[in-house]
């Protein structure tokens, strides 16, 4: 199987000719400026690129812009559409949208194979800058997709920026957005940290290279109670910080992440509530290699942070029962990713990406035999951009989880995408 693997992914990277997209190099003159000739479309494209989120696929750069007088304000309303066409094989990954190793099922006799259609993460966003030449400059950003329950929309991104204070709900600090490797499936690698909640951090710049950031996320936790034990309201939130240095004009960085995070529960036998403490740290970043070559990376190691992973998110990973009654255990939870990025022309690009999940238990923990103990991720595409409104790709997944009990499950899946920006 790995075998196969390896080789449709060659087969993909090398059919870069064939003209297919995602998106990977940064846009480029994409903004115009709709009712302000005098106005230089780069300055306003340069601040809208400043207030939007960093992720390669989380989009927000529109492509008309509207000037106030004077340039008091920026205003950018757009919207995005994307149409996806997949055909998936092996185990059931029942979304048409986010292939995600950890809620595979074992496929039924006679549903080896499925085709389905997806739009749900086609998404309508706001990019506003008030006084934007200015120290005061204030930004509000709002990005919703179909994500919601029954494909009702859901807000994605809402938050604001005031003199490096960001507010708002949108991913924590502990998630290097901007060193995520692009693939077209939606959730992205397994091992990365991606957690999207109501948070608010400072950030500020100490030189032309060093930068850093700290924040609270507000108190969550997604835990597996067992006997004695129950959940309760979580009153505590989640610090995460970082340090970051970058050259090349900010193209490139290494950044070192940190998080502290209490979870709470109640212990029954006890009568009492309890906090155990967790964190984790992460490296990750972003660098030219040579030529059209550039690579993305990321390591994160953790205790009681599974849910700031993807794979990991909603799954009670955090903290699990043990075999002492009212008492919970803290899960370790390893993430690697890596991925490399090769741009053929300014048009076509392609990416190879993998990723590791792994969660380990400590002496004394209990799960059922089912519970996920680690997955892989492996993504292929090309990707071709039309022109500044219409792109295309190709893209090749392969998934796999592991369970606690040895059981396995996979699949594999090829994505088509149509997106249609403005």
């Amino acid at each position: 199987m790995i075998n196969k693997i390896l080789i449709l992914s060659a087969m993909l990277i090398g059919s870069a000719s064939l003209d297919i997209h995602a998106q990977t190099q940064p846009e480029e003159s994409v903004t115009s400026v709709v009712n302000d000739s005098e106005t230089d479309s780069r300055k306003v494209e340069k601040a809208f690129r400043e207030n939007a989120p960093q992720s390669p696929k989380d989009h927000g750069l529109p492509r008309f812009a509207i000037v106030g007088k004077n340039d008091m304000f920026y205003l950018g309303i757009g919207a995005q559409f994307l149409g996806e066409g997949v055909f998936t094989w092996g185990d059931e990954m029942a979304s048409p949208v986010l292939f995600t190793p950890s809620a595979l099922t074992k496929a039924t006799p006679g549903n080896g194979g499925s085709t389905q259609f997806g739009w749900q993460t086609s998404s309508i966003y706001v990019n506003f800058m008030a006084m934007p030449g200015s120290e005061n400059k204030i930004g509000v950003f709002f990005k919703g997709n179909f994500l919601g329950n029954n494909n009702s929309f859901n807000c994605f991104h809402f938050y604001a920026k005031y003199r490096g204070l960001t507010a708002g709900y949108t991913n924590s600090l502990f998630t290097d957005a901007a060193a995520e490797p692009m693939t077209i499936d939606f959730e992205g690698p397994n091992g990365y940290p991606f957690m999207t909640l109501f948070t608010a951090y400072w950030q500020q710049k100490f030189s032309d290279h060093f930068s850093g950031a700290i924040g609270i996320d507000e108190a969550s936790a997604s835990i597996s109670t067992g006997d004695k034990t129950s959940d309760i309201n979580q009153r505590i939130p989640a610090v995460p910080f970082y340090l970051q240095y970058s050259w090349a004009g900010g193209a490139s960085h290494f950044r070192l992440s940190g998080i502290v995070r209490p979870i709470q529960y109640r212990n029954l036998a006890e009568s009492s509530n309890k906090t155990d403490v967790g964190g984790g740290v992460q490296i990750s970043g972003m660098t030219k290699v040579a030529g059209g070559l550039s690579a993305n990376f990321n390591a994160a190691y953790g205790v009681g942070i599974g849910s700031y992973l993807q794979d990991d998110n909603g799954l009670g990973m955090d903290a699990v029962a043990s075999d002492t009654p009212g008492k919970l255990k803290m899960v370790k939870t390893f993430g690697i990713t890596g991925g490399l990025s090769y741009a053929f022309s300014s048009n076509v690009s392609s990416n190879l990406v993998y990723s590791h999940l792994l969660n380990s238990l400590p002496e004394g923990a209990v799960v059922t035999e089912n519970q996920y103990r680690y997955g892989d991720y492996v993504a292929a595409n090309v990707i071709w951009t039309i022109n500044k409104f219409v792109s295309a790709g190709i893209e090749y997944d392969y998934g796999h989880r592991k369970n606690f009990d040895g059981a396995g499950l996979h699949a594999n899946r090829l994505q088509c995408q149509l997106a249609v920006t403005f």
